[in-house]
């Protein structure tokens, strides 16, 4: 007969299901989501002057009782720390999961929710923006945003490739209406530093309109660049999408693999 398990074990189930989140596990996630959107929008509410004069005090309590929530979770996750694969219980192990994306965020917002907007540290209250980084938490309690996660990480290396080449072309783009424009004197074009202000303006496709080539060949080439940007903009989405119906048609495949038939309760072929 097995032991049953530990109250570590208990905590990183829970926090952490791997068979499914119960009933428990999903109130508590949901709990977790609609602070952080509310985090969000008090944060949001708390740039408006006459907002913040009237309900300051009710804004701080709101704040601390998200980190001490927050807190509690955060806790809670690093106490299971021994129990996630590739992790023991030596302080190295504590610090490298503690410094890991999620973790760091999850200490960034608790932060930032406990920094009051007092004179003494009004140098800090930048930091009270960091509660936008609750945002992020949100993909630790959807499936849908893991997907996302996961495909970006499967895509790193193409979508970097990606960056690489855009940044490339930046620079030539740059570098070629700098020599065509600023012998003609076009506002904009009097070096490759400023020049670069309508290379990613122009191969973003955003179309600012503030510069622009006025001689006859800088227009000619500013039409290829703008050609390529199209290009370029469609390139890293057909990626991630490619990189979707991957991952769709795998999960898929998984479901129908571990589906069990109904009558004999064994799995399907």
């Amino acid at each position: 007969m097995s032991a049953p398990p530990s109250f570590g074990e208990k905590l990183h189930s829970f926090l952490d299901p791997s068979d499914g989140a119960g009933p428990a596990e999903r109130t508590f996630n949901a709990l977790l989501v609609t602070l952080i959107l509310l985090t969000i929008a008090v944060t949001i509410l708390g740039t408006v002057p006459d907002i913040a004069r009237e309900y300051g005090p009710a804004i701080r309590a709101f704040d601390y009782v998200c980190a001490v929530v927050f807190g509690l979770e955060y806790l809670g996750r690093l106490y299971v720390t021994p129990l996630r694969p590739g992790f023991d219980g030596t302080p190295r192990s504590y610090l490298r999961y503690a410094t890991s994306p999620l973790p760091l965020i999850d200490l960034l917002v608790l932060i930032s929710l406990m920094v009051p907007a007092t004179t003494a540290l009004a140098s800090l209250r930048g930091l009270r923006l960091l509660k936008l980084l609750s945002l992020l938490k949100l993909g630790r309690y959807s499936d849908s945003l893991q997907l996302i996660g996961r495909v970006i990480r499967q895509r790193t290396g193409e979508l970097l490739s990606t960056v690489l080449i855009v940044l490339v072309l930046v620079f030539i783009a740059a570098s070629l209406l700098y020599q065509v424009e600023s012998s003609a004197g076009t506002k904009g074009f009097e070096s490759i530093p400023q020049a670069l202000w309508w290379a990613v303006v122009t191969l973003t496709t955003t179309g600012y309109g503030d510069v622009y080539p006025a001689t006859p060949l800088g227009k000619a080439a500013a039409g290829l660049i703008m050609l390529f940007g199209v290009g370029m903009v469609a390139l890293p989405a057909g990626m991630i999408a490619s990189g979707f119906a991957e991952e769709l048609s795998r999960l898929r495949q998984h479901e129908t693999a571990t589906a069990c038939c109904p009558h004999c309760g064994k799995a399907l072929e």
